[in-house]
């Protein structure tokens, strides 16, 4: 008995700088099933070029959005959210996903927890940066942590240079953790 493919969803409220180039790589194109973003820009774009649904849930306050983007995403029957969502997900939405959030931090977690991973990494003068994948939990930049990758920090090297370097780990990241999931190498916790 064969089991069918993964349905993932990215929800954002970046530009989708990442999620535009992992949806050039087929094997992650062919499992997203939706994106959802917090406002009409670069990231519902991306999607649709690249032939994904995309929906923009413009709501302020994240109960709100979080509410939309539930139906969203219960419609299209969605097993994990692949998530660049800047502001942290409410308690009804964690409960409904609970180790389903996947969240791509830019910074060596538990270090530099927050909106600027990146930038607190530099800004503190670490001697490595790297990248976290994680499933949210109750408490910000607190999950379980799935996947690391990490560099050392040549402070002689522009900033632009280093934030590129994340950038090209978080997409290898993303990738690796979507094929983790549809093989069923990540499972949901049982509560």
């Amino acid at each position: 008995m064969s089991r069918s493919a993964i349905r993932l969803a990215f929800v954002t409220s970046t530009a989708g700088s990442v999620m535009n180039e992992v949806l050039r790589n087929e094997f992650v194109r062919s499992r997203v099933r939706l994106v959802v973003v917090d406002r009409d820009g670069p990231a519902r774009a991306h999607a649709r070029r690249h032939g994904v649904r995309a929906e923009v849930v413009d709501e302020q306050e994240v109960g709100p959005f979080c509410d939309r983007a539930l139906r969203l995403l219960a419609e299209e029957r969605i097993d994990f959210v692949l998530s660049f969502y800047t502001r942290f997900f409410s308690p009804g939405f964690r409960a409904a996903f609970c180790d389903r959030i996947v969240n791509f931090h830019p910074s060596l977690l538990p270090a530099f927890k927050g909106d600027d991973g990146f930038g607190d990494t530099l800004a503190y003068g670490a001697r490595f940066a790297g990248t976290t994948v994680e499933l949210v939990a109750e408490m910000m930049d607190e999950g379980k942590i799935v996947l690391q990758t990490v560099f050392p920090i040549d402070h002689d090297a522009p900033a632009p240079e280093l934030r590129h370097r994340v950038f090209v780990q978080q997409c290898q990241g993303l990738i690796q953790v979507a094929h983790w999931l549809d093989e069923g190498r990540m499972a949901v916790a049982a509560h």
